[in-house]
């Protein structure tokens, strides 16, 4: 929604608030909660990224726990579980996670902003990277990796919904089945070509893409949380906040939002595609 008006940052924490409490209200006691606003802002004043003399990347990155509990020794399963090295603890189906946010413009002149979403699961977290052409470089998709169009002193909110959030999983079980099966280095899907097919926002699991079904992990791994991120292609001054409402399914999963010791948090492994082949 475009309304053109400007948005201080105490207007915006306002109606995040309201927003939340909104959400709290919704849900049924024990079986939900809203996890207090995360704020991410992208300055004018900020170094590139990426400059190469040519392209210039302006990015700013904030890491997101979602609060599901480690599993117990007990509860941790063994063996192989392609793409897995163990059984999931976390299933995508153990909880639903909706995500709603405000993307603000803090300047008096038209920005064109990408909201990003990297996901982690239990095992891995996803750095997509950039692929260095002869001619350009271009960044990698991220997990989720739109384009928004702010008017002066606008903003826009938008959701990602659960179906989202599901699917953002899969992808990432998916990317991690690419790596254990790449492709020939001389096929033209090597390199980081499978990977931003998986993540393409056109690709959907409900309808297998041909070429990605046989990397389509059989048990999806959940998302545990993930590195929010705004890029732009020259300076900028930019402001996100979400609101994530998160919904125990399994009735065991998610932690109270203060407790931070027991948190599955970020995974330390980071999975990167490969560097796109020489031709």
């Amino acid at each position: 929604m475009f309304d053109g008006s400007y948005v201080s940052a105490r207007s915006l924490a306002a109606t995040t608030s309201l927003l939340a409490v909104a959400l709290l209200a919704c849900g049924n006691e024990g079986e939900s909660q809203v996890i207090p606003p995360v704020v991410l802002a992208l300055l004018e004043t900020a170094a590139p990224t990426y400059d190469d003399g040519e392209v210039r990347i302006y990015e700013s990155y904030l890491s997101v726990p979602l609060p599901l509990r480690r599993p117990s020794d007990a509860e941790r399963g063994k063996g192989d579980a392609n793409p897995y090295p163990r059984p999931p603890f976390h299933l995508a189906s153990d909880t639903r996670v909706t995500a709603r946010f405000i993307l603000s413009n803090l300047e008096d002149k038209t920005q064109t902003v990408e909201v990003l979403v990297n996901p982690w699961n239990e095992f891995v977290r996803y750095a997509p990277g950039v692929v260095v052409g002869e001619e350009k470089t271009v960044p990698n998709l991220s997990g989720i990796d739109r384009f928004v169009i702010l008017p002066p002193l606008g903003r826009v909110e938008g959701i990602f919904t659960p179906d989202d959030m599901v699917e953002l999983a899969t992808d990432l079980g998916t990317a991690m089945k690419i790596e254990r099966m790449p492709p020939p280095a001389d096929s033209a899907f090597a390199g980081p070509a499978l990977y931003n097919r998986a993540f393409n926002i056109q690709n959907r699991s409900s309808q297998p893409d041909a070429v990605l079904a046989p990397f389509l992990p059989s048990v999806v791994a959940g998302v545990v949380g993930f590195d929010l991120g705004l890029r732009t292609y020259a300076p900028a001054k930019v402001a996100i906040e979400v609101v994530l409402d998160i919904e125990d399914r399994s009735t065991d999963r998610v932690l109270p939002a203060k407790d931070t010791a027991r948190r599955v948090g970020r995974p330390d492994t980071a999975l990167i595609p490969p560097a796109a082949p020489k031709r």
